[in-house]
């Protein structure tokens, strides 16, 4: 159904503006099928995998009406579906046909209808324990969708003893494939970043357990025909939180922002941030600033006076958009996960009774921070929201960014709860920002999954919603 809100009023702070929403038709997910994304867009519909045992593609029409549902059996397929490739019409899906001591990854070209095309085509051969291929066996898209990194790591005890990489064009032709000899510990692999940019140079960033102060990663860049070049970036203060890697694919450099801390004690606290670009061929630094978060800053975000230098708790970076003068604007929100007891009475006897705990999830406020070309910011704005649930692994919290270049738009639920509304921040590039009401979910029956969403055109947006076990997908159109 649709509803063209071409009205606007005042709520307090809020205003409705126009859009067009469409619902789909509610429907519930197949026994097998317990999860779910929006894969995106091409010209058969809107592409929907469901996932759980088995594997299932829906496609739905502009409508929103279901096309297509079919459920993916391939010849030797072993497990779900490794990673779903959108063409202008049809795709290609990559899966694993394992033995107990080998996995070999196929790409089987589909037609629009998800049926196969031809025979699948042999990727590579992974020589390891199946259920560690299918565990951890990674997919990186570059920005512009023209190649697709396909990493893997091999493990021995605590150690990573190496890390194949390999890089596709999309005609499915290896650009390189290549093994990395490492021996590392296996912690280092997990603050790690993998990265492709539009001309197929693919970075692994690895976080070194034995760094100095401040922070350390050693770089492995491929250039487009697989030639391998090592190098370490550095900055003089220690980073706080997990830091923002991007490739800059308009002016050819490796960026990274990140939250630092310039104290010794034992809390989690960040000073200010760093903005960093580096050469990518050599890691040599172009530009590093640290901007410290200062006392007005932290007295608008807080609301109490301070005499102490700028410190900012509990927020951690979402977002990282490159601007196209070499700078870049940061979105951070606020994170707290906590739990709590609470008495459960057991029998009539008193003075008996047992605890009951739960987990608590909020997400609130959001800020941004604009960095221009000298590494300077520009501005900074913040967003104001609170939102609290419990037991839910707050999927249905945090917020969903919708990039239309001259500004950019933050959906998120004002309450975690039918009742709530999609609101959504307006964020103009002088830092300025609207908040206004898309749509009342009670009025569409609907409980929304904003993180979930998915931008399919430069002006509309795609958000899951499941609800008392049904699945609907909420199209806006701006």
């Amino acid at each position: 159904m649709k509803l063209l809100l071409s009205f606007c009023f005042v709520l307090g702070l809020l205003s409705v503006t126009a859009q067009v929403v469409e619902v789909s038709n509610p429907y519930k997910l197949p026994p097998r099928t317990n999860k779910f994304r929006i894969i995106g867009k091409n010209n058969d519909g809107i592409i929907v995998r469901l996932y759980g045992t088995e594997d299932v593609m829906d496609v739905f029409d502009e409508d929103l009406r279901l096309i297509t549902n079919k459920t993916i059996d391939f010849r030797n397929k072993s497990g779900i579906l490794q990673h779903v490739m959108l063409n202008k019409t049809g795709a290609v899906i990559f899966y694993l046909s394992q033995d107990k001591k080998y996995s070999v990854l196929l790409a089987q070209p589909v037609n629009a209808k998800f049926m196969e095309i031809g025979k699948a085509l042999v990727i590579d051969t992974i020589f390891d324990r199946k259920d560690m291929v299918a565990s951890n066996l990674r997919f990186k898209p570059s920005a512009d969708q023209s190649y697709l990194m396909i990493y893997y790591p091999s493990f021995t005890g605590s150690k990573i003893e190496s890390v194949k990489l390999l890089c596709l064009d999309r005609a499915l032709q290896i650009l390189y494939n290549k093994t990395i000899p490492l021996n590392r510990d296996e912690r280092e692999l997990e603050d790690s970043k993998f990265l492709v940019d539009n001309s197929g140079h693919s970075y692994m960033l690895l976080n070194p357990e034995n760094r100095m102060e401040g922070a350390t990663y050693d770089v492995f860049h491929f250039t487009g025909s697989g030639d391998l070049s090592t190098y370490s970036i550095h900055t003089d203060k220690a980073v706080f939180g997990e830091p923002s890697f991007e490739t800059d694919n308009k002016n050819g450099n490796l960026v990274m922002c990140a939250f630092y801390s310039d104290e010794k004690r034992e809390e989690d606290v960040a000073n200010g941030f760093v903005y960093a670009s580096f050469d990518p061929a050599n890691g040599m630094p172009l530009k590093i600033n640290y901007t410290p978060f200062s006392k007005e800053f932290i007295t608008e975000l807080t609301g109490r006076e301070t005499s102490e230098k700028g410190r900012l708790y509990t927020f951690s970076i979402r977002k990282t958009f490159l601007r196209n003068d070499g700078g870049a604007l940061i979105v951070a929100e606020s994170y707290i996960r906590d739990t709590h007891e609470t008495p459960v009475a057991v029998g009539i006897q008193p003075g008996y009774s047992s605890y009951r705990t739960s987990t608590i999830y909020q997400f609130n406020d959001i800020i941004a921070f604009s960095i221009n070309a000298n590494a300077t910011m520009d501005w900074r704005s913040i967003m104001r929201k609170k939102q609290a649930s419990e037991d839910d692994s707050g999927v249905y919290s945090s917020f969903f960014t919708m990039n239309e270049k001259e500004k950019l738009r933050l959906m998120y639920l004002d309450d975690i709860s039918t009742g709530g509304m999609l609101n959504q921040y307006v964020l103009s590039s002088d830092g300025k920002s609207e908040r206004n009401v898309l749509l009342r979910q009670s009025e569409k029956e609907v409980m929304l999954l904003p993180k979930s969403g998915r931008q399919v055109t430069p002006n509309q947006v795609i958000i899951p919603s499941y609800l008392n076990g049904m699945f609907r997908l909420v199209k806006i159109t701006f």
